[in-house]
């Protein structure tokens, strides 16, 4: 789900790696919540990946991740998550982060740089490429689902499993740990990729402590609530039990 202004600023991110790399950029897409219908106006970050046809030197990654920087404070959400891939690794089963660069900005979110792959926690962006593959919305190039493989299901419980070990780990009690669960959950039942809201509606119905996922949905829409520790702590470590079960099967 979009937006005028939205599909501005996609238009507008396009254009500078248009003026970097020319004839070598191969296509941008929206990903994420955009992409995936829960996109909530002026809460949620605009993922957007983008696909190089070859590798970048160390100036051109310079160059792409100082522009992002600069064209994200016009980013009318609360800011911009981008990814650029090699086409070759767009089109090969994910093994890791597998990214060129990966940068955030934005209105409201911190400016972080990262140039090393290997560096990063790979999870996060099995599943980035998962969703560009089944709803990547093209800004410029061709299908997202002809540029991005899928990423098989065996692939994506390892994927989630790993993200609900980070989030006990580093983010126990947040909104993002809280619909991760959900829509990893829905996953592990139903094999839908969808958005994290989509997964909270999903959720409630089949969880007993309902108002835990309620509270983390109304932080999303930037309502007040608060999360319950030992309630987050329970969903999580019924998730991340179900997900390990699903792998092993």
């Amino acid at each position: 789900m979009s937006t005028p202004e939205i599909d501005v600023f996609g238009e507008q991110v396009a254009g500078v790696l248009t003026r970097i790399l020319g004839a070598d950029l191969v296509g941008v897409y929206f990903v994420g919540s955009v992409a995936l219908g829960g996109y909530v106006p002026g809460e949620s970050d605009v993922d957007i990946a983008a696909v190089s046809s070859s590798a970048l030197g160390d100036a051109q990654k310079q160059s792409v991740a100082s522009a992002i920087v600069d064209v994200s404070g016009a980013c009318p959400a609360r800011g911009v998550e981008f990814t650029l891939y090699r086409r070759d690794a767009a089109a090969s089963p994910p093994t890791g982060a597998d990214f060129e660069l990966n940068v955030s900005g934005g209105p409201r979110m911190p400016t972080d740089i990262h140039l090393d792959a290997g560096a990063e926690p790979g999870f996060w962006y099995v599943l980035d490429r998962a969703i560009a593959h089944r709803s990547g919305v093209a800004i410029s190039g061709p299908p997202a689902r002809t540029i991005f493989v899928d990423v098989p299901r065996a692939r994506l419980l390892e994927a989630m499993y790993e993200s609900m070990v980070w989030h006990r780990a580093h983010e126990n009690a947040t909104l993002y740990s809280v619909l991760n669960a959900c829509r990893a959950w829905r996953f592990v039942e139903e094999d839908v990729l969808g958005s994290k809201l989509e997964g909270a509606s999903w959720a409630r119905d089949r969880w007993s402590e309902s108002d835990v996922i309620d509270a983390a949905v109304a932080l999303r829409r930037g309502e007040d609530a608060s999360l319950d520790e030992a309630a987050v702590g329970a969903l999580l470590s019924t998730v991340t039990k179900r997900l390990l079960e699903a792998r092993l099967r």
